[in-house]
């Protein structure tokens, strides 16, 4: 009880609105209580203003410099050619204003799955840059991995239909 207890002082003094043991896995949901009660006081609070870690209009090569750099402890940032001229290309197209969403390994605020954790002063090596425009953002690829695709909020197939009377597809094209 006192680590947990000194978990909590210490989340509190890092500016946590709330922190509470929370014992559910072993008292069910009477154990829960307080952390329900922490998450209504969350929710009835006064929003706070979001901000970005950079202003929109900011160039996307500085965008992804800014992350890597104040958030994942890189040094420095290297591109590809190829990932330059994807910027160049998105920017070109109007797409330089949407916020940027970095793909890389979960194991390492690098780009190497080897240096786990939280590594500082490294190179991320950015090898290609996407634009998921349906989903509003552009995502620089670090490292090899399977992507998802970034998918709109409403999906195209609500647009599809059946004219039954002639058997048409409607809203492919």
């Amino acid at each position: 009880d006192a680590e947990l207890e000194a978990v909590r002082e210490e989340a509190l003094a890092a500016g946590a609105r709330a922190a509470v043991v929370c014992r559910h896995h072993a008292l069910g949901g009477e154990g829960a209580v307080d952390l329900a009660q922490a998450v209504v006081e969350a929710c009835a609070a006064p929003r706070p203003e979001f901000r970005f870690l950079y202003p929109p209009e900011m160039p996307i090569e500085e965008k992804i410099r800014t992350i890597a750099v104040k958030t994942y402890g890189a040094a420095s940032v290297s591109f590809t050619p190829e990932a330059l001229a994807s910027i160049a290309r998105f920017t070109e197209q109007g797409f330089g204003n949407l916020p940027v969403c970095m793909a890389k390994t979960q194991y390492s605020f690098s780009n190497d799955p080897a240096a786990k954790g939280a590594p500082t002063g490294f190179d991320l090596r950015v090898r290609e840059v996407r634009a998921s425009a349906g989903a509003g953002f552009i995502v620089p690829v670090c490292g090899d991995m399977m992507m998802m695709p970034g998918l709109p909020t409403r999906p195209a197939f609500f647009e599809i239909d059946l004219d039954t009377a002639t058997g048409r597809v409607l809203g492919l094209s």
